[in-house]
């Protein structure tokens, strides 16, 4: 029962938001930036709750070890990233390469995200973490 009322309060936060945005579009008082924000948020929680309540308690148990080899694969990840907005700053500084900051958070928010799921790969096939 847990579970279900978490889900429950996820789907309504997700409609909330979603009614947010079309509520903003069809009065025409809110940006049409912050309006976008709603709606895509609002379906973005949608898609996550409903993909949680079909998945179920399906799926690997967590123990310590997945534990720790989910946190390290995390802790590389943002290590990568910092190391890589690091060389983004001095490439940019130097003249050498120009990015818009839409280029830099995306990028960033790829490299993050595919990265912690490659070191978490990588560690779990390796075993363990030391």
């Amino acid at each position: 029962m847990k579970n279900r009322t978490r889900y429950l309060l996820w789907t309504a936060f997700g409609v909330l938001l979603l009614l947010l945005g079309i509520a903003g579009v069809v009065t025409g008082r809110e940006d049409e930036t912050v309006t976008g924000m709603f709606i895509t948020s609002g379906i973005i929680v949608l898609l996550f709750a409903g993909t949680r309540a079909m998945r179920g308690e399906k799926g690997p148990e967590q123990d310590e070890r997945t534990r720790k080899i989910g946190a390290y694969g995390i802790t590389y990840a943002w290590f990568l990233t910092l190391v890589y907005l690091f060389a983004l700053f001095w490439l940019e500084n130097t003249g050498v390469l120009a990015l818009s900051s839409t280029d830099v958070m995306l990028s960033s928010i790829l490299l993050t995200t595919i990265s912690a799921t490659v070191f978490q790969w990588w560690l779990f096939r390796k075993g363990d973490v030391e």
